[in-house]
C-alpha cells in the first residue's frame, strides 16, 4: 500500500522508484511488452502509432466509468489533461469508432450522443493493461492480486478510474511540451514505438543503452508498417538536436540526456501504474483474500487483423 502516491509527495515517490535496484529491469519490461501487445494485435498498434490516439482511448474508457463518454466530456478531460487538444477529439473518437471500439449508446440526459466501449476493446484493453501491470510486479509482487482479477468489470472499472484520476492529477508534473523528445517523437506517427525500440534495443544490459543500438531504418519501417523516409526524418531531426547520433555502420547511440528523458518517462509510467494498482486494492480489499489467488484465468485475446495504420 505504500506505492499509493495520493495527492503529494510525488517527488520523494518518484526518487524511491528511481532508485529502486529494479527500475530498469522493470522500465525494459514495460516498453518490451507495449511493442510485444502491439505487434499482435493491429487496431492496438494502431492505436500505439499516435500518442493522442492512446491518450483518447484512456480517456473514453475513464469517461465510461465515471459518468459516460461524450464528445463535450471527452473534449473537456482533454483540455484538463493538456496532453491532446480538444480539437483532436471528435477525430480521434471517429477513429476510436472505426475500430470498432467504442459504439453508440443512445443518448443522455441532456440529449447528447453517448458512445461505450465495445466487447473487442474492453478484451484488448484489458489484456495490455495486464501486460502494464507485469512490468510494476517487477518491483512489487503483490501487484499480482490485481493482475489475477483484471478481467472482472468491476477490478477494470475501479483500475481505469484511478488511472485516468492519476493521469489528470499529474498535468503539471510532465516533460515540456516542446522538449524534443515530445515534438520529434511522441508527436510524430510511430514516434513512440521508435523510443520503446531503442529503448530496449541495446547489448550492453541498460536502460535505456548506454552503447550503441544496432538499427536498420528498413527493418524498423517495415515493422512499423510506416515509410523508411518518416524513419530517416526522426532520426535526422534527432540528431541535429542532440537527441542521439548515428554511426557509420547505422547504429544509433542515445545522448545523456536523451537517456535520462527516457527513463524519466518510464520511472512515471511505472509510478503511474504502481499506485493505481496500490489505490485498486485499498478500495477493493477483497483482492486481498485467498479467492483472489483462485479467480479464473482472463480470456484470451484474439489476434485482430482490420488494419488500423490509417
Amino acid at each position: 500500500m505504500g506505492w499509493a502516491m495520493g495527492g503529494s509527495g510525488h517527488d520523494a515517490f518518484y526518487a524511491r522508484l528511481a532508485a529502486h535496484p529494479d527500475c530498469d529491469r522493470a522500465a525494459n519490461t514495460l516498453a518490451t511488452n507495449m511493442l510485444d501487445a502491439a505487434s499482435g494485435n493491429e487496431q492496438l498498434d494502431g492505436i500505439f502509432k499516435d500518442a493522442g490516439r492512446y491518450v483518447v482511448a484512456l480517456w473514453a474508457m475513464y469517461a465510461h466509468v465515471t459518468g459516460g463518454l461524450t464528445l463535450p466530456r471527452l473534449k473537456e478531460i482533454c483540455t484538463a489533461s493538456r496532453l491532446v487538444s480538444p480539437g483532436r477529439a471528435r477525430a480521434l473518437l471517429l477513429y476510436l469508432r472505426y475500430l470498432g471500439y467504442v459504439e453508440s449508446a443512445g443518448r443522455d440526459q441532456n440529449k447528447l450522443a453517448r458512445y461505450a466501449p465495445t466487447a473487442a476493446f474492453l478484451v484488448t484493453w484489458t489484456a495490455h493493461l495486464r501486460a502494464a501491470l507485469e512490468a510494476a510486479r517487477v518491483i512489487e509482487p503483490a501487484v499480482e492480486r490485481v493482475l489475477r482479477r483484471l478481467h472482472e468489470p468491476t477490478v477494470l472499472e475501479t483500475f481505469s478510474r484511478f488511472q485516468g484520476e492519476e493521469l489528470l492529477a499529474g498535468a503539471q508534473n510532465r516533460l515540456e511540451m516542446d522538449s524534443p523528445y515530445v515534438r520529434i517523437f511522441m508527436n510524430r506517427h510511430a514516434g513512440s514505438q521508435m523510443i520503446m525500440l531503442l529503448a530496449t534495443g541495446g547489448n550492453d544490459g541498460t536502460f535505456p543503452p548506454h552503447g550503441a543500438i544496432p538499427f536498420s531504418a528498413a527493418a524498423v519501417a517495415k515493422r512499423f508498417r510506416v515509410s523508411r523516409i518518416h524513419i530517416k526524418r526522426m532520426l535526422d531531426q534527432a540528431e541535429r538536436e542532440n537527441f542521439l547520433k548515428r554511426q557509420p555502420d547505422g547504429a544509433v547511440v542515445l545522448e545523456p540526456q536523451a537517456r535520462a528523458t527516457i527513463r524519466h518517462m518510464y520511472v512515471m509510467q511505472l509510478a503511474q501504474l504502481l499506485s493505481q494498482a496500490a489505490r485498486t486494492l485499498q478500495e477493493r480489499p477483497d483482492l486481498l483474500t485467498a479467492a483472489a489467488q483462485t479467480a479464473s484465468p482472463p480470456p484470451a485475446v484474439e489476434r485482430q487483423t482490420v488494419a488500423a495504420s490509417a
